[in-house]
């Protein structure tokens, strides 16, 4: 999805890189992971029944799995829009959340590349407005579509690039 900025303006609705999927999974593997681990562990100090075992494995096998298919789930509900006025977000499993935050209240815009986002050529934007509570984030875009949409989007919001 090396799409021009320009080109992702014109009110198509955007779907995230699936490469973000696998960001979400290794994040919600890591608790079921550590807590499968001292429980295996636990278990074994002090010596308790075989079956305790098979349950802690298959309680941390099970939420991790769980976990990689919410990871899932939560890639295939993430939509993005940008219009010629507007980015509208629209993302959700349970309880789907939409927003549309308008060019004019954005004061500034984040590029955010965690460690596995940036060995996956992933970035995340961030739009930042006056109010707190209508930062909007847009995860799961490559790098060079990130960086080409984030100064279009300060063109259009009219705000000076400092970076």
């Amino acid at each position: 999805m090396n799409t021009p900025a320009n080109d992702l303006l014109d009110g198509t609705q955007q779907h995230l890189d699936p490469k973000i999927a696998i960001v979400w999974a290794a994040g919600s593997a890591v608790l079921p992971l550590f807590l499968t681990i001292a429980a295996v562990v636990t278990v074994l100090a002090v010596d308790a029944p075989d079956w305790m075992l098979g349950v802690a494995v298959f309680g941390g096998v099970a939420l991790t799995l769980a976990g990689v298919v919410w990871a899932r789930m939560a890639w295939a509900r993430w939509r993005w829009t940008a219009w010629p006025d507007a980015v509208e977000l629209r993302h959700g499993v349970l309880r789907v959340r939409e927003s549309l935050v308008p060019y004019h209240r954005i004061q500034q815009i984040d590029i955010v590349r965690d460690p596995l986002e940036r060995v996956l050529g992933l970035s995340s934007l961030i739009l930042r407005t006056a109010s707190s509570t209508s930062d909007a984030k847009i995860p799961g875009l490559p790098q060079q579509t990130a960086d080409g949409l984030r100064r279009r989007l300060l063109a259009l919001a009219g705000v000076d690039d400092a970076v």
